[in-house]
């Protein structure tokens, strides 16, 4: 491979100075203790072309990247010579309020691109974690939803389209521009979730929300763990139609505050709705042994609904492990009675079998004990269906556990996707399930 040096000036005749990331500024790239040798932030698809081109022809690594939030999501990589950020791939495309469709490149945050929409009273329903950073790109590659998932559905759901550049510069379109889009082969579930490991993605058609007209949360405690799962599930199943159900193992917020399981319950819609959803709900915890019911709207929901937004979010280069189980409804308090013994820092998004454990570097576990702890836990997970991830770890703790997982039949199937889709094995090499 050619130096640092020669790879800096071929980039530079390549596409000019101005899309190379400073040696002081790579620093914000950094992942799993590795600093990409170097970063590039192209102003055009043309430029990440002729990047992508130079990369594959020269058989370097790229990590694809946005702002750079979900870059400690992984294995450890094989090696990393260029990051790639679509950081500057941030425009509105076309926006149609009436359709309640907008494409949009990748590289916009969502943070920018709600306050456009929030113009027209429309939101893109998406709440991931760094929600003023996150890119559109990086919630689609990644999957990243939060707990409006329960209501309007996952990323997956979202996504109507999509341009996709591959390795060799080919720019791929899927999908379309209208909801009712159904024919020929859904390809854009191949790129939602593959971590940049398929392609790039440049652009996406997305499918919007009014904006409610009332919101409203009801916080509700309760004495043990189990119980608050079992009543969260049951208005879950119920016909008053939250937009999230959430759990908390401890709750703190003004004089709300208490190391007590609470559950947070949503609502958006017509006020009157709203109103009747709050009292059915209010009566409903009062049946299931709620020690308390209090209801927050106005401006004092912001603080709550971001404490439940970021409770996922990590800075990458820390200690801290966060661990993600996704779970049948039926097995959440089991695991979260399982999981108070590793940790007291616990939410789940109980409509939807989520179950987030934040595991701190003063848990007093090392790396051994603490990996043989989640392997127990990941083969419980397994036994009832379920999965465990890694969405947050230090470099020794993943050296001595998979980060995803085994994925056993289908790993076949998806090596063979990778290897057409991605020949030379140069986009996030290692990084994602079994190493690919």
């Amino acid at each position: 491979m050619a130096s640092t040096g020669s790879m800096v000036c071929n980039l530079r005749e390549i596409i000019g100075h101005d899309s190379l990331i400073t040696e002081e500024d790579i620093s914000l790239y950094t992942y799993d203790g590795i600093t990409p040798e170097i970063g590039i932030i192209p102003s055009s698809t043309q430029e990440m072309e002729n990047i992508v081109c130079y990369a594959t022809k020269n058989n370097l690594s790229v990590i694809p990247s946005g702002s750079g939030t979900k870059l400690g999501i992984g294995n450890l990589a094989e090696k990393t010579d260029l990051v790639l950020s679509t950081h500057r791939l941030n425009k509105v495309l076309e926006y149609e309020p009436a359709d309640l469709t907008v494409t949009v490149e990748a590289g916009i945050r969502l943070r920018d691109l709600q306050t456009v929409l929030a113009e027209h009273k429309q939101f893109l329903p998406l709440d991931p974690p760094y929600g003023d950073r996150c890119t559109i790109g990086g919630i689609i590659s990644s999957n990243s939803s939060g707990s409006l998932r329960y209501q309007y559905g996952t990323a997956r759901n979202l996504v109507l389209g999509m341009k996709v550049m591959h390795p060799k510069g080919i720019v791929v379109k899927s999908g379309g521009k209208v909801v009712k889009n159904v024919a020929g082969y859904d390809i854009n579930k191949l790129y939602i979730g593959a971590f940049g490991t398929l392609g790039i993605i440049t652009e996406a058609t997305l499918k919007l929300a009014p904006l409610p007209a009332h919101t409203a949360i009801l916080v509700s405690q309760f004495e043990h763990i189990g119980e608050a799962v079992i009543s969260g599930r049951k208005i879950a199943s119920s016909q008053i139609l939250p937009n999230y159900v959430n759990l908390l193992s401890k709750f703190s917020y003004q004089d709300l505050s208490s190391n007590k399981p609470t559950l947070l319950i949503g609502f958006g819609g017509d006020p009157e709705a709203v109103s009747w959803q709050l009292g059915s709900t209010k009566s409903l915890m009062e049946q299931y042994g709620s020690l308390g019911v209090h209801i927050i709207d106005g401006e004092n929901q912001t603080d709550i609904q971001q404490l439940i937004q970021e409770f996922s979010a990590v800075n990458r280069n820390s200690d801290t492990v966060l661990v993600k189980l996704n779970l049948k409804q039926t097995d959440l308090a089991e695991f979260a009675e399982k999981a108070l013994d590793i940790t007291d820092d616990i939410m789940a998004i109980v409509g939807n079998g989520v179950l987030y454990l934040r595991i701190n570097e003063q848990s007093g576990m090392d790396a051994n004990s603490l990996s043989h702890t989640l392997n127990q836990l990941r083969e419980d997970a397994v036994e009832v269906h379920g999965n465990l991830i890694l969405e947050a770890a230090p470099p020794e703790l993943k050296q001595q556990i998979d980060v995803w997982g085994s994925i056993d039949r289908t790993l076949i199937l998806m090596k063979q996707i990778k290897s057409k889709f991605d020949e030379g094995n140069i986009l996030n090499p290692g990084r994602f399930v079994s190493a690919i």
